[in-house]
């Protein structure tokens, strides 16, 4: 008994396959397949059985390990980009060669030796727990098992 072909291909597919343009610098070879890919993947398909449609109908050879960084890659969410509103932004002029004035210097030298100068830390804080114990006074006997 001859054996059925079973094509995953419809008519309205391979209309779109071929209609899909030619890249000049694809990122990936299956970027033209990237819908029909992660559509498959929400219809429950494992990455082998992409991975074999993909090579036996559309003649692109991949494995299943090349779908599943694909599907990873392509599934993300990306970043969203902030808008910047031109007309808000202020642009600071930038001084001759980057370099600060005699000023401007000795204002940043000022305030890093003020921040250097104040102490959040107690010096003298009452000793408590473990710092009261002294080594003479401390006895250690290990446990046998």
């Amino acid at each position: 008994m001859p054996k059925a072909e079973i094509s995953f291909i419809t008519p309205e597919l391979q209309k779109v396959l071929d209609s899909v343009p030619e890249q000049n610098n694809p990122r990936s070879r299956l970027d033209p397949f990237k819908p029909y890919i992660l559509r498959w993947r929400r219809q429950g398909k494992t990455y082998r059985r992409i991975a074999e449609i993909l090579t036996n109908e559309c003649k692109v050879s991949v494995s299943h390990k090349g779908v599943y960084k694909f599907v990873k890659l392509a599934a993300r969410p990306r970043k969203p980009q902030p808008e910047i509103d031109l007309e808000l932004a202020t642009v600071q002029p930038v001084a001759a060669k980057g370099r600060l004035s005699a000023e401007e210097r000795q204002a940043r030298i000022d305030f890093v030796r003020s921040l250097n100068s104040k102490t959040d830390v107690n010096e003298e804080q009452p000793k408590t727990g473990w710092d009261e114990l002294e080594p003479e006074n401390v006895s250690y006997k290990p446990q046998r098992r």
